[in-house]
């Protein structure tokens, strides 16, 4: 009885070990991870800061507004190509029964300046892991009438007129490189977000996917959202 005892106190107390060794690498990884973050923002004059209270309830959409405890955290904001944006981590949780997920997303805002109305929704979703979540959730998307763009894409939109300009066969073309992120226009913002944490080097091709995409936005549609007269 003894030495079972004592087995059994060895494997609690080797169990034991290995779960705070495991909790001071990942809170280890967590402030590395942190400080190349905030060195990241540095080097290029944008502003990092480890706390974004307040972004959670800012944006709309998924992956808002879902579970409990959302915090963001681990906030870079700047200006890239004359495009004020701001990058974070988001996270809330889940519960089933006993059993709590904590889920994780990369968020990239940028910010699409004045406008006299609001975007329409539109979202871009690629049937990977992040499309089938969605899809699960909600039903398939609006197809486009491009066999290969709808084999690869879900798009959801409040506005037709708004998905048939945007999605023109150059814009199609060029996303289908983008099957990693999914991307939303809505309000006053783009963004592109996916499950997971970003790296500092990932910021910088998704403000460049931003940029591209916004590139190819017709002007006939940058003049109906600015109130402008059609060129």
């Amino acid at each position: 009885m003894n030495l079972s005892f004592g087995a059994f106190g060895i494997f609690f107390l080797v169990v034991l070990g290995i779960i705070v060794l495991s909790a001071v690498a990942s809170a280890a990884g967590r402030r590395r991870r942190a400080q190349g973050m905030a060195a990241y923002a540095a080097k290029r004059e944008w502003r990092w800061s480890p706390d974004g209270t307040g972004l959670e309830h800012r944006l709309s959409g998924e992956p808002f507004g879902r579970g409990s405890r959302r915090i963001a955290s681990n906030v870079v904001e700047g200006r890239y190509e004359g495009w004020a944006f701001v990058a974070f981590d988001y996270r809330y949780t889940t519960r089933s029964g006993d059993d709590s997920t904590v889920h994780r997303n990369s968020v990239v805002s940028m910010h699409l300046g004045s406008l006299a109305q609001s975007v329409p929704m539109l979202q871009v979703e690629p049937h990977g892991a992040v499309g089938r979540f969605f899809s699960e959730l909600f039903g398939r998307g609006q197809p486009v009438g491009d066999p290969a763009f709808d084999k690869a894409f879900s798009v959801r939109t409040t506005s037709p007129e708004l998905a048939h300009d945007v999605l023109h066969p150059d814009m199609r073309l060029m996303l289908a490189s983008y099957q990693d992120r999914a991307w939303r226009f809505e309000g006053d913002s783009l963004l592109m977000f996916r499950r997971g944490e970003h790296s500092p080097a990932e910021i910088d091709q998704v403000l460049a996917s931003m940029k591209a995409i916004l590139d190819r936005v017709p002007p006939g549609v940058w003049d109906r959202l600015r109130g402008e007269r059609p060129r």
